[in-house]
């Protein structure tokens, strides 16, 4: 990318060409007087949830230039549907490490997951019936557990945990009957 130093606008190299259609430009392209590269800066730092951030007029830093950014806050309304996006996402997250929690543990004696482990609850050899009836209880205080914890969380009553790593302590252990 460029930067047209009269304007200070972004421009690529084919706008740069098709504003001189007269010019042969060597096969390396070199800006013509008048533009100069413009040099990517990492995105700053922000809050996604209450703040975002847009490109503003490049900076010349030692005379080379830089893209600029600036932090600004969301309105409101944005900011709550940004909570309520973040909160519904990280819900679904710490479901879906409990699920792959429970289908591992029950990969340790070789079922395909936990549904299949509970499964077996109903067979007629008394290893698997064993091993089915515990996977369907583990299955269920595991369940009943996130959810108590999940609706504490919604109700105020337990704060809001980062991720998984949070919950997970909270959970039954998973442990085969010997």
């Amino acid at each position: 990318m460029y930067i047209n130093l009269t304007t200070l606008q972004r421009v690529s190299e084919q706008e740069i060409r098709a504003a001189f259609p007269n010019t042969s430009f060597p096969s390396t392209f070199t800006p013509p007087a008048g533009y100069a590269v413009l040099f990517q800066s990492p995105a700053p730092a922000y809050n996604p949830i209450s703040e975002a951030y847009r490109e503003v007029t490049p900076v010349e830093v030692n005379g080379k230039w830089y893209q600029a950014f600036e932090v600004y806050a969301l309105e409101p309304e944005q900011i709550a549907a940004n909570q309520q996006a973040a909160a519904i996402a990280l819900q679904a997250s710490i479901v879906s490490a409990t699920q792959q929690r429970l289908d591992e543990f029950a990969k340790t004696r070789n079922y395909d997951g936990i549904l299949s482990a509970a499964t077996y609850a109903t067979s007629t050899v008394p290893k698997f019936q064993q091993e089915g009836q515990y996977a369907v209880n583990a299955r269920d205080n595991t369940w009943a557990t996130l959810y108590t914890i999940l609706g504490e969380v919604q109700q105020g009553t337990r704060p809001v945990p980062s991720g998984f790593a949070d919950v997970e302590p909270l959970l039954p252990q998973l442990a085969w009957p010997v």
